[in-house]
């Protein structure tokens, strides 16, 4: 039974309704009382966001406390794809990101004119790539040493990419 984790799939038991809706799009053609009601859902929604990728990253490191990497490797990647949306969000100003993102889409949310993005762009992809294949056998275990680097990484990148939105919602 073939799993696909990437940015598309729920997380934690709840679903997220990804439909576009029109009105969501450009906020600032609305009246004030609603510029500030959809501000205020953009807002909220980019913390929500935020939030589980923080909470993924949590289970992850209790995962790989109780030797459960491909479970770590998931939540690791389920932190990427949250943080992903927020920054979409946060960018395009709609609550609605499309299903999937394609590395075409990924990088210019990561990408900045003082931080290139390839290197946190090529990382999302390959976490995406390893824990949709966690319902195969491996011939090799995972090793905790390489699990301890993924982590590490995906918490590294967490905290870059929450940086960034920090900074740009004060400009």
């Amino acid at each position: 039974m073939a799993r696909n984790w990437s940015i598309t799939g729920a997380h934690c038991n709840h679903q997220v309704d990804f439909t576009p809706r029109l009105q969501d799009h450009d906020i600032y053609t609305q009246p004030r009382s609603k510029h500030i009601s959809a501000h205020h859902m953009l807002h909220t929604t980019i913390m929500t966001h935020h939030q589980h990728a923080k909470y993924h990253l949590k289970l992850a490191a209790i995962m790989r406390n109780h030797n459960q990497f491909r479970a770590c490797l998931i939540l690791c990647d389920w932190t990427l794809a949250s943080m992903i949306k927020a920054l979409y969000i946060h960018k395009y100003h709609s609550v609605h990101p499309p299903k999937e993102l394609t590395m075409n889409e990924i990088l210019p949310l990561v990408h900045t004119d003082t931080e290139p993005g390839l290197d946190i762009a090529l990382f999302i992809g390959t976490i995406q790539h390893i824990s949709s294949l966690v319902d195969y056998t491996y011939d090799q275990p995972i090793e905790l040493d390489n699990i301890e680097k993924l982590l590490q990484r995906t918490e590294e990148i967490l905290d870059e990419l929450a940086a960034r939105l920090k900074d740009d919602s004060s400009e």
